[in-house]
């Protein structure tokens, strides 16, 4: 057993081997890049790509009526944000959980909430009503605990999941707001697990981690891992195994940070964390294993022997903060050969140019057929050339962009650009429509946000 200290960094093989950060071999340059962050405090990135394509791309700006670190989304912005808070509810679904809705003002003086605040300190957010103080909730844990404290829970409930999407108010310092990757407002898609015991709570958390990690797969990109842990779980043999089970599971070397046991209220952290081609840690994904909430918010079930006893508490989110996740996708796009997002979140999948006047009336007909199969399409029938449109359509990378003319109009297979080819295509209607069908199969569909036609539309920015 390796004598771990309270303080200090280390790396762990996919073996299970430690070493302390001094001696390791580091295999992986995002990793690299996570621990000149974690463990020396620097960061080697230089901007922030997502920055300058949020505003190109037309989905997010500032908001100049309110304070740094609050946003505002733009109707193509807010389908994207609201395209990733349907697959963070798909994912809570297919998990079991129970979705609910809880305040987000909670009164300091009460005990377990000035307790958990301690925690946060200077981030959260105070504000007064009458005599007394609250805070807004930097997280779903004061609503979920308060309805869990709340219900009457039996061993055969258990592990029970509860979901909710926070918005989530965090008072960070003005230097550390990164467009959309770090805020003062965001939108936390937060699960709390209960469970029988910490044994229990192990079996749960493996099966979290495991589709953290799908799903950042299914995004495009490896997550590299921090793990929190506390001194007394690493120091007993069964934690130790345990931690070594999870490293196994990742298949690659993760950097460990461990804590004074009993200074937070979990034993493990994890933080799964995207690393920018610019080397910019980006923490997306996070689960931990909580055993003092349960005592200080009153959380109980009743065993078999009808005695009550504190549950476990698992605290994920498998999708973390949206506005990140966004941040996440612009950043990885700007690494690719050819920019783009994945086919289901693009605001606009289809875009129908008219070549003139004479075959509008098709080109619109083409487009709502598109739209009435799921499919988001609109129409560029604004009076400029078709290579102007074009050019538009490419800047806003839409995946397909279709020009209509007399020859469209008569019959015939349709000239199909695709972006992910640099090519034109001559392709059906029908296999078109299945070729997005096949890229968007599994994910949430909303349809578009703004006037099919592009004539009809503001020029929001």
């Amino acid at each position: 057993m390796v004598n771990f200290q309270a303080g200090n960094y280390y790396l762990m093989d996919k073996d299970g081997q430690v070493h302390t950060i001094d001696s390791a071999k580091i295999k992986d340059q995002n990793l690299q890049a996570l621990i000149e962050n974690e463990v020396y405090k620097k960061s080697v990135a230089k901007k922030a790509p997502h920055i300058e394509l949020m505003k190109k791309l037309k989905l997010v700006g500032y908001e100049g009526l309110s304070e740094p670190g609050h946003i505002r989304l733009t109707p193509k912005g807010t389908l994207i944000f609201d395209l990733l808070a349907d697959r963070a509810l798909q994912i809570a679904l297919e998990l079991g959980a129970n979705p609910i809705k809880t305040p987000i003002l909670y009164d300091l003086d009460l005990k377990p909430v000035s307790e958990h605040a301690k925690l946060f300190g200077q981030r959260m957010y105070k504000l007064k009503s009458g005599k007394r103080t609250f805070a807004l909730r930097y997280a779903a844990c004061f609503g979920q605990f308060s309805f869990l404290s709340d219900s009457i829970i039996s061993y055969r409930d258990l592990p029970l999941k509860i979901f909710e999407l926070a918005d989530s108010y965090r008072l960070e310092q003005r230097g550390e707001l990164i467009g959309l990757a770090r805020l003062r407002k965001f939108h936390m898609p937060d699960m709390h697990i209960l469970c029988h015991d910490l044994e229990e709570a192990k079996v749960e958390f493996k099966k979290i981690y495991k589709k953290c990690f799908e799903e950042g797969e299914k995004f495009g990109w490896d997550y590299v891992s921090l793990y929190n842990v506390s001194k007394g779980f690493l120091d007993d043999p069964k934690g130790f195994d345990y931690i070594r089970s999870l490293v196994k599971m990742e298949g690659n070397q993760v950097l460990i940070n461990v804590v004074e046991s009993g200074m937070y209220y979990w034993v493990l952290n994890i933080e799964f964390n995207f690393v920018s081609q610019q080397k910019r840690i980006i923490e997306s994904s996070t689960a931990q294993i909580d055993v003092g909430n349960a005592e200080r918010f009153n959380i109980s079930y009743v065993d078999e022997e009808g005695k009550e006893r504190r549950p476990v508490i698992i605290h994920t989110a498998v999708i973390g903060s949206l506005e990140r996740f966004m941040a996440d996708l612009l950043e990885r796009a700007s690494s690719l050969e050819i920019p783009s997002l994945p086919t289901w979140i693009c605001p606009v999948q289809v875009r129908l140019i008219n070549v003139s006047n004479d075959s509008l009336d098709f080109t619109i007909k083409l487009a709502e057929k598109f739209n009435h199969n799921n499919i988001r399409a609109d129409v560029d029938d604004r009076n400029e050339s078709v290579a102007k449109r074009i050019a538009s359509a490419e800047v806003e990378w839409i995946p397909y962009i279709i020009v209509i003319g007399k020859k469209e109009v008569n019959g015939g297979k349709l000239p199909v650009r695709i972006r992910s080819l640099r090519k034109t295509i001559d392709m059906s209607e029908e296999d078109l429509s299945k070729k997005v069908k096949d890229e968007t199969q599994g994910w949430p569909y909303r349809p578009l946000y703004f006037n099919m036609l592009l004539s009809k539309r503001p020029k929001f920015v």
